[in-house]
């Protein structure tokens, strides 16, 4: 199997996955579609297709869902738990949540769950590509460290760009983007702060 359809084989089994947590956690909290829609800030016929696993999801609309469910990305792509863990270790398995055809890629390597998102991922990209992301729910925060290329980070009007061995805090409340600065691919890694509930 080639990597190309690995990939697309991972993205319909989490959308599956994703379509059933969502029917399930609306129904269980008594949330009509309207009222999902208004939560997250999405069309109404968004979530109907998210909750039918007929669209694909950006990176920004699961953590919309994930606030207005008060859970974090990994809680809403996984099965959900009931109780915390007994035991003070738990291991995560990563997840690519996004890949381009050039061999981009983002991957969930670990988050807590509840209603406070604290995320930890690993980003490539690869030259001439662009990450578009969405608004984070209010006071989003960012930690980046770049290990490998140039990385141009762009958060509404303002831009920097981060060299290998280089670090920054973003405020990530509003569109905002990463790219690849010079022909070499960039490797970094993001921890993500996010308060769930309501926008």
């Amino acid at each position: 199997m080639t990597e190309t359809a690995l990939l697309a084989e991972t993205e319909q089994q989490l959308g599956s996955v994703l379509a059933s947590n969502i029917r399930d956690l609306r129904r269980e909290r008594k949330l009509s579609l309207d009222r999902l829609a208004k939560l997250t800030g999405l069309a109404k016929g968004t979530v109907v297709a998210l909750e039918q696993g007929k669209a694909n999801p950006s990176i920004g609309v699961l953590c919309r869902l994930a606030a207005a469910f008060s859970l974090s990305v990994a809680d809403l792509l996984n099965n959900i738990p009931e109780n915390a863990p007994d035991c003070p270790i738990e291991r995560t398995n990563p997840k690519t949540l996004w890949a381009s055809p050039k061999g981009s890629r983002a991957q969930l390597h670990a988050s807590t769950s509840g209603r406070t998102m604290f995320e930890l991922w690993s980003w490539t990209l690869m030259p001439g590509e662009v990450f578009q992301a969405d608004a984070h729910s209010p006071d989003t925060r960012e930690l980046i460290s770049v290990t490998q290329g140039n990385l141009k980070i762009i958060v509404g009007a303002e831009s920097i760009i981060l060299k290998a061995g280089e670090s920054a805090r973003l405020v990530t409340d509003q569109a905002h983007a990463y790219a690849a600065d010079d022909d070499q691919p960039v490797f970094f890694t993001i921890a993500v702060l996010e308060q769930g509930g309501q926008r």
